[in-house]
């Protein structure tokens, strides 16, 4: 074979291809050997070791400002209710109750002085005290249910725009009522999970507190209501009836009548059904999660629902979180 014939033998397809990847195989050892454009030495091989996060601790500290950050949240919310005049205006559901206004201010100092209670139960466990609102219970559901009834949603590419509550007093008593009975059933549940005696006592205490406080507010806007109608039909000593009753027809376009003047637009389907509150909801004290429903319904008459739970792992205010650091 002839020398030009050599040369062109080397340079056929896959040389080219060998040579190719060779070349750009050599060019980024080359690049990561040098400075980047940012000034900084490049490198190849394994990189950096991926960093820990810190153990998520759930101890007695841990347990104490939790709750500490329940109540200021709780506290915080029914100030924003007094400061805005919420409570002074008539609400068309519960035109009884009046302004309400002193009552909340007083459930708020309880909350107050039950955080500073925790506060020092949690330093006394070797943690830091926490001064600030619980930023689970604030963003995923205080906050929004402000918004909600103060702002209503926009409109969206899939959705029309939901106004402004036609009752917002109705739904910030009704808020009052959900967050009372949250702090009863935070307190509740805490009470098994840390470790010393006076912990449980202190969650116990303000545990009963927020669970009359609660109950006060149900029969305030329920009078009467001590237990649900279903409980107290169970409870009678009668023989339960098997006779059926035949409807012959059904008017499905009836809006149901769930006592708000002023929830259902002329044409409108109903709105979501607002359960009026009982001051014993279960025969003993109950972590399920407490419905809250509430604001305007949107164009198919469903209201902002929200279930409002105990401390869970994504709520806890754990070692390495801090107030400064929610700010």
């Amino acid at each position: 074979m002839s020398q030009p014939d050599a040369i062109q033998e080397t340079f056929n397809r896959r040389g080219l291809f060998r040579i190719g990847g060779l070349t750009t195989a050599s060019a980024i050892a080359i690049a990561a050997c040098g400075k980047s454009e940012a000034g900084e030495i490049g490198n190849i091989g394994v990189g950096q070791d991926t960093p820990k996060l810190p153990d998520a601790v759930v101890n007695n500290g841990v347990q104490m400002r939790t709750l500490a950050g329940i109540e200021l949240s709780i506290a915080a919310a029914y100030q924003r209710m007094v400061d805005d005049d919420m409570l002074a205006v008539s609400s068309t559901r519960f035109p009884a109750t009046g302004d309400l206004t002193p009552l909340i201010t007083q459930f708020g100092e309880h909350h107050i002085d039950s955080a500073a209670i925790f506060n020092d139960l949690a330093v006394a466990q070797d943690s830091e005290a926490w001064t600030c609102g619980n930023t689970r219970l604030d963003e995923a559901y205080i906050d929004v249910v402000f918004d909600r009834v103060v702002n209503g949603a926009a409109a969206t590419d899939a959705a029309k725009a939901i106004q402004p509550s036609d009752d917002p007093t109705r739904d910030m008593l009704l808020l009052v009522h959900t967050l009372e009975s949250l702090s009863a059933a935070s307190c509740q549940g805490v009470v098994p999970q840390v470790s010393e005696a006076p912990l449980r006592a202190a969650a116990a205490m303000v545990g009963v507190a927020s669970a009359r406080q609660a109950a006060l507010m149900a029969l305030l806007l329920n009078p009467g209501g001590y237990v649900s109608e279903i409980d107290a039909e169970n409870a009678q000593a009668v023989a339960a009836t098997t006779t059926l009753v035949v409807q012959n027809t059904q008017n499905i376009a009836t809006p149901s009548d769930d006592g708000a003047a002023g929830d259902n637009t002329a044409q409108g389907p109903p709105s979501t059904e607002i359960l009026l509150p009982v001051a014993i909801p279960a025969q003993f004290g109950s972590l399920a999660p407490i419905v809250y429903v509430g604001g305007a319904g949107d164009e198919n008459g469903v209201r902002l629902k929200l279930n409002f739970e105990t401390p869970s792992l994504n709520s806890f205010a754990y070692p390495f979180d801090s107030c400064a650091a929610q700010g």
